[in-house]
């Protein structure tokens, strides 16, 4: 059940993608966020259904940077505690590698908005990230030590398909300053070696149980 919780916020988040920065976040915060929170995941049956496309969206680099930011965030949380609770030596590497690759992306970024003077605006699928990162911890820190590295793999095989999606089909696109754009590329390429990297482990993780 916990697992099929977990599959389900990430599909919500997957749908967000659709329409990443479709609306601001509320002024008064995360409460009026979180009170809306459970409404929207028991509505969103399907990914389609959960947010629809809008045509020829204006998307400003601040609502870019803030989906990228807490996207990095949340990263940086789950291999926080894969590094403590992992059995493996491949998965705590791999854990380690996540802390210190989103780490770093988080302090170039940082860095890039100071130069170009782009100022990071909240958005619905900011929101659902940040929001959404305590639970993906929590569902972690509840697993079984034996169960433990392959829930953390899957949950990264799973995040890293839908930071691509989300690369692929809005971050890169709709980026304005070049300078942006160019380490939303660069980002995809480490992207999509964690996500090989991730799948890899995964399937070692199976066979392993398998040979058991």
């Amino acid at each position: 059940m916990m697992r099929h919780h977990f599959r389900h916020r990430v599909a919500v988040i997957a749908a967000l993608a659709a329409s990443v920065v479709g609306g601001s976040a509320h002024a008064a915060g995360r409460g009026g966020y979180a009170q809306q929170q459970g409404a929207q995941i028991s509505q969103q049956q399907r990914p389609q259904q959960a947010t629809p496309k809008r045509a020829q969206t204006q998307v400003s680099d601040g609502a870019i940077a803030g989906v990228v930011s807490a996207s990095n965030q949340l990263e940086i949380s789950l291999a926080t505690i894969a590094r403590k609770q992992a059995r493996s030596r491949e998965v705590k590497d791999f854990a380690r590698e996540m802390l210190e690759s989103h780490t770093q992306a988080e302090r170039r970024l940082s860095a890039l908005l100071r130069r170009h003077r782009i100022q990071v605006k909240p958005t619905r699928a900011s929101a659902m990230l940040v929001g959404h990162a305590p639970l993906f911890a929590a569902y972690l820190r509840r697993q079984p030590a034996q169960k433990f590295d392959q829930a953390y793999m899957n949950a990264q095989v799973m995040t890293h398909r839908y930071q691509l999606r989300m690369l692929d089909e809005q971050l890169i696109p709709k980026a304005k300053e070049p300078a942006l754009r160019q380490e939303l590329q660069s980002m995809r390429e480490e992207v999509v070696h964690h996500l090989e990297r991730a799948q890899a482990i995964q399937a070692n993780l199976a066979k392993q149980q398998q040979g058991r």
